[in-house]
């Protein structure tokens, strides 16, 4: 039988190339003479039949008359050589050296201009502007790449340096190339490269990377290689004129090159209606863009954390040179990327739709350690958001009077060396119910919380030994009935009562313990009494502080850690989610899930942490793309975290909501007070599987017939679960995860499109 072979487009050139030659010698005869030995064949791996590239330039030079020379390899993912590249192939080329400030504008600081970097193909955007972006397109020459056969390249561009006169060409300083590679394999999959060399021309020396502020590793803890949300900008139009989702720039160094410092350029201000109603001065600087895209992008909810974290980006890394750059206090232009509104500078720095003239120069006043509050300490020291974070809450016992049915736990609560008092944390009522500063009690048996959310609030906190805090948690059983002797209204409604007994009395129960407090501070992050006013409202409350869940045994005893099969790691969470999570700060996942938890529904669906995380972390930036897509399981799950094997075969079920008992006068449902729950296994699938995209009648049947409890019959896919009285009554159990292993998982999500 004859086998079949599919050949790249390289393979089927060599290929006739042979043919042709056997051809030839054929149809010639021998004429006894030996001939020239031919040349040799390409060694590697023709581009086509690789799944990733990497170039690395090994040497560069520049012609007396400004054209740049690059030489490079190229090779796979295992370090092989790869040859085939196209000149089209190429799709960036920028090219620039260090330079410094006054080679192109002034400087905030007289006589101490900045080191910038210069580009070399600066762009003419007219009114005096000008940008670096005037990059070296492989597609814009016709003979400018030499492949030599073995991965090794040879390029020569055709277009020479050109700074609009600004300054020039200097072989003694640091030089740089950043290089670009957009290819394709035969099977379709974009081969995407950005590489990067540094030399002095001047003694053809190889030169650290210069101006190293941030790693790209950094930013791509959220930007992610291979997501719908990575670095992947000026994506160009396909063949077919359409948008190409896979960009060419997929690093942050790559942006540098272009995004100068000095990079400005007049932008239109548009309406509602997409009217230009006028222009602004825009300052296309890697910075500025980072920080005004960070900052809105955290407004409209895509970016997890509000800029004015700097670390978050601007992480202490040892192995970055400049990674404390940010607190150096010499450019306003940084300052302004961020505080160019009326609600980002004190009011009276504001004129008329400006900053006001005096105020101008950031640097020139607030600048360490002399000067008025700097970055450092206007973004930590000194400020109230930052020290909520430092501030941290312990809790040190916990004991239960059965006969009192009343729990008193005690926690400490401070900041930095300081312990902080009762005066100092927010006493206001929460506007939605309950208090401002509160903890959560609870407790876990089999894997989840017993109870629903309960919040035990400041009115039920007290002043311990050594400026500790008491905490008393009395049962509901013995909460004041109007009618009773005794009833003293104003006392019953001023404490709350909770599900203690049910708590406490479970065979085998941890008891869980976190906070939601919130600590009051000076305008400067110093922390003071808190200031209530006359309308009730405290103006200098904090964020909530930071609070690890304790865990206790039934008689008290301290636990070291959480008796849950933890899914995900906070840690994972904070790659992203640095200080800054919805409602509170905590250290681990038990102090989400501890209010999100399987027994808390929404009427009409879960507020389980699955069913919550999951539906946030599908995102679409402001153009409409999809920006974060929730089926990379392992960037937040860890190595198994996702795994159905690792749902206990007793655990719980999770409710989905409550049981209509019917309608009102209006249509409307009325729910009675039993909860909808879906078997714990089949939770997790459709926790992201909702209908009608992710869930069907087929799958729902596929589902119940492996052991899932999914839904009653009859009942539409949008309301799931069966009544929790019926479930008990089942021996209920799930296959899922027989074929659903952690393999299968991960092949079923892994290139799951953004169309979807």
């Amino acid at each position: 039988m004859m086998k079949l072979f599919n050949l790249s487009a390289a393979s089927k050139a060599l290929l006739t190339a042979g043919v042709l030659s056997l051809a030839v010698s054929g149809c010639g005869g021998d004429d006894g003479k030996t001939g020239e030995d031919g040349k040799p064949g390409p060694v590697g791996t023709p581009i086509g039949s690789v799944s990733h590239v990497q170039a690395d330039i090994t040497s560069a030079s520049v012609s007396e008359d400004g054209f740049l020379t690059v030489n490079f390899n190229l090779a796979d993912a295992n370090g092989a050589a790869v040859f085939g590249m196209q000149q089209t192939d190429v799709s960036a080329v920028s090219f620039g050296r260090m330079g410094n400030e006054d080679e192109v504008a002034g400087t905030d600081i007289e006589g101490s201009p900045r080191d910038i970097w210069l580009s070399y193909f600066n762009k003419d955007k007219g009114e005096g502007h000008f940008t670096g972006s005037s990059y070296f397109k492989g597609k814009n020459c016709e003979d400018c790449l030499t492949d030599n056969g073995d991965g090794s390249y040879t390029l020569t561009l055709n277009k020479e340096i050109d700074t609009l006169e600004k300054y020039t060409y200097s072989a003694d300083a640091t030089n740089g190339i950043y290089l670009g590679v957009k290819s394709a394999n035969d099977a379709g999959t974009s081969l995407v490269n950005n590489s990067f060399y540094y030399w002095q021309p001047s003694s053809d020396t190889a030169q650290d990377k210069p101006k190293a502020v941030i790693a790209n590793e950094t930013c791509q803890s959220c930007h992610r290689p291979g997501q719908d949300g990575a670095l992947s900008m000026h994506d160009d139009k396909d063949k077919d004129g359409k948008k190409d989702k896979v960009g060419k720039h997929v690093t942050l160094e790559s942006c540098t090159f272009c995004h100068t410092d000095y990079n400005s350029y007049m932008k239109d201000v548009k309406d509602e209606d997409d009217k230009v109603i006028g222009t602004v001065e825009f300052d296309g600087s890697i910075k500025a863009m980072a920080h005004d895209i960070h900052s809105h992008s955290f407004y409209n909810g895509i970016y997890p954390q509000s800029a004015s974290n700097c670390q978050t980006c601007h992480q202490p890394d040892e192995n970055v040179a400049m990674a404390d750059a940010w607190k150096a206090d010499l450019d306003t232009a940084t300052c302004m990327s961020c505080h160019n509104s009326p609600y980002a500078v004190p009011s009276w720095h504001w004129g008329d739709d400006q900053i006001g003239d005096n105020y101008e120069n950031c640097v020139s006043c607030h600048n360490d350690p002399d000067g008025k509050r700097g970055a450092e300490r206007g973004h930590y020291a000194e400020n109230t958001t930052f020290q909520a974070t430092e501030t941290t809450v312990t809790f040190n016992s916990m004991t239960y009077n059965a006969e009192a049915k009343t729990v008193v736990a005690n926690m400490t609560v401070t900041n930095g060396d300081n312990t902080i008092t009762l005066a100092q944390i927010d006493p206001t009522p929460y506007k939605y119910g309950g208090s401002t500063s509160a903890i959560v009690f609870n407790g876990v048996v089999d894997d989840d919380f017993i109870v629903n959310y309960q919040k035990v609030g400041y009115n039920l906190f007290s002043a311990g030994a050594d400026n500790t805090i008491d905490i008393t948690i009395t049962d509901e059983s013995l909460m004041p009935v109007e009618g009773d002797d005794g009833f003293d209204k104003e006392y019953a409604y001023k404490y709350d009562y909770f599900k203690v007994k049910d708590v406490m009395n479970t065979e085998g129960v941890t008891v869980a313990l976190s906070s939601q407090i919130h600590v009051c501070f000076s305008s400067k992050g110093t922390v003071e009494d808190c200031v209530v006013s006359d309308d009730g409202v405290i103006s200098n409350s904090g964020p909530y502080a930071v609070s690890d869940t304790a865990y206790f045994t039934g008689t008290g005893t301290a636990v070291d850690k959480s008796p849950r099969t933890q899914h995900a790691e906070m840690t994972a969470c904070q790659q992203c989610h640095t200080t800054d999570i919805k409602h509170r700060f905590s250290n681990d996942m038990d102090g989400c899930a501890s209010c999100h938890n399987g027994t808390r529904d929404r009427k009409t669906s879960s507020s389980n942490l699955a069913v919550i995380v999951h539906s946030k972390h599908y995102l679409y930036d402001s153009s409409g793309d999809l920006f974060f897509k929730k089926t990379e399981c392992q960037s937040c799950h860890g190595e198994d975290g996702y795994s159905l094997s690792k749902i206990v075969s007793d655990a719980a079920p999770v409710a989905f909501g409550k049981v209509t008992t019917g309608v009102d006068a209006d249509g409307k449902p009325i729910y009675g007070d039993e909860q909808l729950v879906v078997s714990p296994q089949t939770a997790a699938c459709v926790s992201c599987h909702v209908a009608p995209y992710g869930l069907n009648t087929s799958t729902a049947s596929h589902i119940q017939s492996m052991g899932g409890i999914l839904l009653e019959e009859g009942v539409a896919l949008t309301t799931l679960g069966i009544p929790a009285s019926e479930y008990e009554l089942l021996n209920v159990q799930e296959t899922c995860a027989t074929c659903h292993n952690d393999s299968q998982l991960l092949e079923a999500h892994a290139n799951w499109g953004s169309s979807h």
